[in-house]
């Protein structure tokens, strides 16, 4: 296997994500690796740790050979529109063979069986889920206890086949595969260490939670020196004024955009007339980012959700905003180069189904020469790319008193 893709947040790259690119280049003997990666907010509804240039950079530095961006709208989405979003920019590259994942439970196997399943759910297995949500359960259970009663003998070798984390995405990328009729073969890593939500530092395979959870020690620099490799450390450690950023850094933004919050606003993707309804009436009790979600969030609705569905308010990402892509056009429409390595960019020259795009203020117009016409769902999620890069940096300019420069002037990260 010549090229395998992985989809990734990199927030931060830890010795984890190092662990899955050795284990990918054993297994596969790949030459290159290719990297789709969430901008600068990811999926579970915050703002990234740091900026997606040095987030790239680390990448980069660990033997990633290439990486584009995962556009905005899909990368602060559920697991299935994340999923399907980055299989289907793999699969527009053309030069990428297979795609690398994680799993908690290390079958391929039954993963696939699973995802097949759901990839063609029966109308008893919606009715049930429709049946639970109802009762107030959240989406997740309702479909992890559905799960256990449509598919009992898979459930019960493998407990945390709906549940944990890595599990969770791994279906829908093999869901997405199989509706895409997508070539990528699947390659699956099982996941080492502390499990995604662990604080632990304590283990050489630390996760990206503990981390980020750190940064609020003094002595973080020195805390995480095992959690992640040389070259990350140092990194960090010469980038000291472009992290931590935090969903409370956007504070003051969110609560003006939810105090003008009108009912068009019930088209935000996860948006319910209740979540609108709880918004309204807990405004006035409004401090933070972070507060408001935990003030907002029932059983029904978790915490992810509703940082999801704030989180989209703010940069304005609405279903009716987001037209469905045009017949001809892939699901994602573009690939946004955000770094190389040097002796890799021989593989920019291949042919794909979609424009690469490496200067930000020439995008649209390389989309509309690559179609002859700019689609509405290309220009749409391009110029949400733009301005959310854009609101980030100005926030991370003032909240750390870094100095980075306008979206439209970055280049793409150049590695010797």
């Amino acid at each position: 296997m010549e090229t395998v893709g992985i989809i990734a947040e990199y927030n931060p790259f830890h010795n984890g994500h190092l662990y899955q690119i050795n284990k990918l280049k054993e297994l596969t003997n790949a030459h290159n690796i290719v990297a789709v990666m969430s901008g600068d907010f990811v999926q579970r509804g915050t703002p990234a740790w740091t900026d997606k240039y040095l987030r790239t950079e680390m990448a980069l530095s660990q033997g990633v050979d290439i990486v584009f961006e995962l556009p905005a709208v899909f990368a602060v989405s559920s697991a299935e529109a994340f999923a399907r979003a980055g299989v289907s920019l793999l699969t527009s590259l053309n030069f990428v063979d297979g795609i690398c994942f994680g799993s908690e439970c290390g079958s391929l196997s039954a993963l696939q069986k699973t995802a097949a399943f759901l990839a063609h759910p029966s109308e008893s297995f919606e009715k049930e889920i429709q049946n639970l949500t109802a009762k107030g359960i959240t989406y997740p259970a309702a479909r992890e206890h559905a799960m256990r009663t449509f598919c009992a003998e898979l459930c019960h070798e493998y407990p945390n086949l709906f549940s944990a984390p890595n599990n969770i995405l791994a279906l829908e990328y093999l869901k997405a595969i199989q509706q895409q009729g997508s070539p990528l073969a699947p390659i699956l890593i099982p996941r080492e260490g502390p499990g995604y939500h662990s604080s632990s530092l304590e283990a050489p395979l630390a996760s990206a939670t503990a981390i980020r959870n750190a940064v609020k020690t003094p002595d973080f620099i020195h805390d995480i020196k095992n959690a992640v490799p040389a070259e990350i450390y140092e990194l960090l450690k010469a980038n000291r004024n472009r992290y931590p950023m935090a969903e409370n850094n956007f504070s003051d933004l969110l609560y003006y955009r939810l105090s003008n919050i009108t009912q068009q606003d019930n088209f935000i993707p996860d948006m319910t007339e209740e979540i609108l309804h709880r918004i309204q009436k807990m405004l006035p009790a409004y401090k933070s980012f972070q507060d408001f979600v935990f003030k907002i969030k029932t059983k029904q609705y978790t915490y992810s959700r509703i940082s999801r569905v704030l989180l989209r308010i703010l940069l304005g990402i609405s279903d009716t905003a987001q037209p469905l892509p045009l017949q001809e056009t892939p699901f994602v429409p573009y690939a946004r180069l955000l770094g190389f390595r040097r002796e890799k960019s021989f593989l920019l020259r291949r042919k794909t189904t979609v424009p690469i795009i490496t200067k930000p203020a020439d995008g649209k117009e390389n989309i509309l020469n690559f179609y002859n016409a700019l689609p509405e769902n290309a220009r749409y999620l391009y110029e949400k790319d733009i301005f959310c890069s854009n609101l980030y940096r100005q926030v991370q300019n003032n909240a750390l008193h870094c100095c980075r420069g306008n979206e439209y002037c970055c280049q793409p990260i150049i590695y010797s």
